[in-house]
């Protein structure tokens, strides 16, 4: 069973099932288990709830496993706050009355971004006390219309339907098996003259067309004799399936309809595989962190911090200047798929407390060898730290903080996708320098945000964002690939919405790394699958 609900937003988006189960819940009854039901809530902007689907009810259970599973649409740009709500109730048609067992909080991309796509947490009380935990599995819905099959097959011990004078001159066809009980045919090989063990070239059909997309779902396949004289004879055929396929190999081919041939012959299967495009879910929910490193600008163009004016100006009465809301916005969306929830954070254009040089990397917390600080908390207090120790000064240079950054990607050893937030309130003085750090980091898999705090036109942010065509360096090298995208502060409504102008392409230049890598997915390992040839990351 299945519980759904579809939500129109813009961006790259897909639908992911959401299974829950249950371990040791806390008993409501005095005299028997709970009876225990799911109501599952996304919590809104304005910290109102709003249900988007519940479990069955169960009887009787300390352990639910529930079968009917929660369909939320994924926004990677958005932060989706879902609240699991385990109640113990005596009618399921009242689900709300029942009794608080426990509950937890968390977002769909910190279910997504853990391990093979699964998490598990302890259900809490009101009261603050722990009554059992609660396991969330997602998979991805759909997504799959652009499978093809891809076959090699050859006929074995085909039946001679040419009498003493030849041999069959045989042909295949794949026919779709329609619901309604009529048939479709979606292919046809070509035809083998006078071979009773022909083998036909490999062929493409689409999953979809020829069974739904799933692999245990039924189609045919027929093997013909060619005359070109008269009517074309049935050899044979069978029922089958892509997993009886690719487990069995050889299948026995059925006479037809009314025929008295014993032994028509087999098919057998030399090659066998399913062409997918994967999605940005099939790298993120099977290993493939995302490691956050922010960049500040610390150059005086911001300035004085001590003034209210300034860009820099940390508020007493605790409401976030520009440079705060940014990293918030971007910071709490991206360290959900990072396993340590780290972030490097760096500053740039600034005279660090101590030096009499402007430095253009320096990490905020002062430890050159481990910059990072441990998720948004952490990274708001090291900025705020360093602003009160830190003398701006400039230029603005951003090819040290990205060099900085290539380095680090090319010396991780885990599988991850990095990503350098910039923050700064000026044009960049150092041009060239970054226009080259930035197509030597498409190359890497990385990929440059860039949000303009403050009043300015940002017109050399704009030429770096590579909209209208790839960069190209002093030296006429170009980029591999776009990798950068800026946004004005100003141009976002809230946090929320500067989030998600600024993350709307980092799904698809990940996806555009793999394909230039021939990256697959962990999951695809020892299955069926196997990547499109060419750029199939082109049209996203």
């Amino acid at each position: 069973r299945l519980v759904k609900v579809c939500t129109k937003m813009p961006g790259l988006s897909s639908h992911i099932l959401l299974t829950i189960s249950c371990n040791n819940l806390s008993s409501k009854d005095y005299t028997s288990k709970s009876d225990p039901i799911c109501v599952v809530y996304e919590r809104g902007v304005d910290g109102a709830k709003r249900e988007v689907g519940r479990t069955e009810w169960i009887k009787d259970c300390s352990n639910p496993a529930f079968q009917t599973q929660i369909d939320i649409e994924y926004l990677f740009e958005k932060k989706q706050r879902l609240v699991f709500d385990v109640k113990d109730v005596d009618d399921p048609a009242k689900a709300l009355e029942g009794d608080e067992i426990g509950s937890m909080e968390c977002t769909l991309s910190r279910i997504i971004g853990s391990v093979k796509g699964k998490l598990t947490d302890k259900l809490t009380h009101s009261s603050g006390k722990e009554t059992g935990s609660i396991t969330i599995l997602s998979e991805e819905q759909g997504g799959r219309d652009k499978d093809m099959l891809y076959a090699e097959m050859r006929g074995v011990k085909l039946a001679n339907k040419d009498g003493f004078m030849g041999k069959s001159d045989p042909y295949l066809k794949l026919i779709k098996l329609r619901k309604d009980g009529e048939t479709s045919e979606l292919y046809r090989s070509e035809t083998i003259d006078n071979n009773l063990d022909p083998k036909w070239s490999g062929f493409k059909v689409s999953m979809k067309e020829l069974c739904n997309g799933k692999q245990d779902e039924r189609f045919k396949i027929e093997c013909w004799d060619q005359d070109p004289t008269s009517k074309d004879d049935m050899i044979g055929w069978v029922d089958t399936t892509f997993d009886e396929l690719a487990g069995k190999r050889t299948l026995p081919l059925n006479d037809r309809p009314g025929g008295s041939t014993k032994e028509p012959g087999s098919i057998a299967v030399d090659r066998m595989h399913i062409i997918r495009y994967p999605t940005l879910y099939d790298y993120i929910s099977n290993g493939c962190e995302l490691t956050v490193s922010v960049a500040i600008d610390f150059t005086m163009s911001n300035g004085d911090p001590h003034n209210a004016n300034s860009l820099h100006y940390i508020h007493p009465d605790g409401s976030l200047n520009q440079y705060e809301q940014a990293m918030i916005g971007v910071g709490e969306i991206l360290v959900e798929y990072d396993h340590d929830r780290q972030i490097a954070v760096y500053g740039f254009g600034g005279i660090v407390d101590g030096q009499s040089e402007a430095s253009h990397c320096f990490p905020l917390n002062g430890q050159p060898q481990t910059p990072e600080v441990p998720g948004v908390d952490g990274l708001l207090a090291a900025y705020r730290s360093a602003i009160a120790t830190t003398k701006l000064y400039g230029p603005t240079n951003f090819s040290p903080v990205i060099r900085q950054t290539i380095m680090h990607a090319r010396e991780c050893k885990k599988q991850a996708y990095h990503v350098l937030l910039i923050l700064t309130d000026g044009e960049i003085t150092d041009k060239q320098e970054t226009i080259k750090a930035v197509v030597e980091a498409s190359h890497e898999p990385m990929s440059v945000i860039i949000v303009g705090v403050g009043e300015e036109t940002f017109e050399e942010m704009v030429m770096l964002d590579g909209d209208n065509g790839r960069l190209v360096d002093e030296h006429g090298k170009a980029s591999e690939r776009d990798i950068v995208q800026f946004v004005p502060f100003l141009s976002a409504s809230s946090k929320e919405d500067l989030a998600s102008k600024v993350l709307g392409e980092l799904p698809s230049q990940l996806l555009k790394y793999m394909c230039k890598t021939k990256k697959t997915p962990g999951s695809w390992a020892n299955t069926q699958y196997v990547l499109p040839e060419g750029d199939w990351a082109s049209s996203l």
